[in-house]
């Protein structure tokens, strides 16, 4: 088991894994709402080809032990945001059902 600064790589037959600790998923966030706004990588509603070599380029900068690459880590980790925001969006579309932010629920 390799030990990459807080994050866990798992090796072996179909366990090329990687965890994610929070401070890189956040600067993943920042990097990609960066990206979102520099009009370069914008088309139409989604992203130029070529984004994910940006987010690995910041990323990079911001956490240079981490070693997280385009592919797989960063694209997996797009994946995993992209089901978790679909299932808010449903929830946040039904009525009723509103963010209390004092209670963070």
């Amino acid at each position: 088991m390799d030990i990459l600064e807080g994050s866990i790589a798992v090796r072996g037959r179909g366990k090329n894994k990687r965890k994610w600790i929070p401070v890189e998923d956040d600067e993943l966030i920042k990097a990609l709402v960066d990206v979102s706004l520099d009009p370069r990588w914008r088309s139409d509603g989604s992203f130029k080809n070529g984004y994910t070599s940006v987010l690995e380029a910041r990323l990079a900068e911001k956490l240079p032990d981490s070693k997280i690459s385009a592919t797989p880590h960063i694209e997996s980790r797009l994946r995993y945001f992209k089901t978790k925001y679909s299932a808010l969006e449903q929830m946040l579309n039904k009525s009723g059902f509103t963010w209390d932010p004092t209670k963070k629920m």
